[in-house]
């Protein structure tokens, strides 16, 4: 677990703040509702908060739905800081006009991922039904948040119909400032599961997306994450030590706990603060299994492969949305791709 100086512990909290959302892209990984439901009050958000600072949160993530459809987000970040917990929001930026900008800025928001899947009005019409005014409105919020001095990210989500636009969102990155992009791996969760949209999203040639990540990686002008969803990527198809409910977890609108975000399956779910306190549901052996997880139990071609000791599986949680089986090897394997493609040119 990684420590601040005295060796108290960072924790990354992942919390949508409502289910809420101005959008309907089709790919949405929770399903986020036109109007709300089941919310927690500021007051009992204030609650929360307390109970995580109790528990060592330093990171709180706001996500949703859309984040800023709550109008007390700027009371909620400037609360958590007060008891030390510093705040960032993931929102698709339709609403981050100048005055929400400000006010979230000087509550103490440190960071803005802005969620947009094309580089232009036409491309991010097309996967997350945008019209051209809301376009614009994205790309002058990524400005103003710019001019305040606060960190932007872009997220892209990465389907086998836009990864041909990935290249130009880096460009389209690069001349609004922007300090990242992350490129989201499809994964056929929530609305994400529906036939239409794997049939327009899901990866059929991962030789392809090998020679994407390949391409982007070299560009080193501008920083690049991959998220989970991808395993590992060139050039080291290296992965990360599991910290699900060890230094993250991720909390529902309705109150809801799982290890982290990428766990959000019924199978995870550990509790809800409304009917356990959340120290108790923090500290419980099955917040923290899957960073146990055995991984001598994960299935071939994984456990005979030459690159096992690094990748280790990769993230369990992408095998298992994709697959629907916890141990199974990762279906989308750029490491596999990467060694295919060496033996053909052999």
């Amino acid at each position: 677990m990684s420590a601040e100086p005295g060796g108290t512990p960072y924790i990354i909290a992942g919390w949508e703040i409502t289910s809420q959302c101005n959008l309907r892209c089709p790919h949405c990984y929770t399903a986020a509702r036109t109007r709300p439901h089941d919310e927690m009050g500021t007051e009992v958000c204030k609650g929360v908060i307390e109970a995580m600072a109790e528990i060592g949160v330093r990171m709180i993530g706001w996500t949703g739905g859309e984040p800023l459809l709550r109008e007390d987000l700027e009371e909620l970040t400037a609360y958590a800081g007060e008891r030390g917990i510093n705040c960032n929001i993931t929102t698709n930026g339709v609403l981050l006009d100048r005055r929400r900008a400000e006010g979230l800025v000087a509550a103490g928001l440190r960071a803005f991922q802005i969620s947009l899947d094309g580089s232009t009005p036409e491309r991010n019409t097309r996967m997350r039904g945008t019209d051209e005014a809301q376009f614009e409105k994205i790309v002058a919020g990524i400005r103003v948040c710019k001019e305040l001095g606060a960190r932007v990210f872009l997220a892209m989500l990465i389907g086998e119909e836009n990864m041909d636009d990935g290249a130009r969102m880096v460009e389209l990155a690069k001349r609004g400032g922007v300090d990242a992009v992350r490129f989201c791996g499809y994964t056929p969760a929530g609305r994400g599961r529906r036939r239409d949209v794997k049939s327009r999203l899901g990866f059929t040639d991962v030789q392809r997306l090998l020679e994407f990540a390949e391409t982007m990686e070299k560009d080193a002008s501008m920083v690049i994450d991959f998220d989970v969803a991808w395993g590992p990527v060139p050039p080291t198809f290296g992965f990360h030590q599991c910290t699900a409910g060890v230094e993250t977890f991720y909390l529902k609108g309705n109150g809801d706990i799982y290890p982290c975000t990428a766990l959000s399956h019924r199978r995870f779910r550990v509790g809800n603060i409304r009917q356990r306190p959340l120290p108790e549901i923090w500290h419980s052996p099955e917040m923290s299994a899957m960073s146990r997880y055995p991984r001598e139990r994960v299935k071939e071609p994984c456990r005979s492969c030459d690159n096992f000791s690094a990748c280790r599986g990769a993230c369990r949680a992408g095998a298992f949305v994709h697959t629907g089986d916890l141990d199974a090897a990762h279906p989308l394997c750029l490491y596999l791709a990467a060694r295919e493609r060496a033996a053909v040119r052999r």
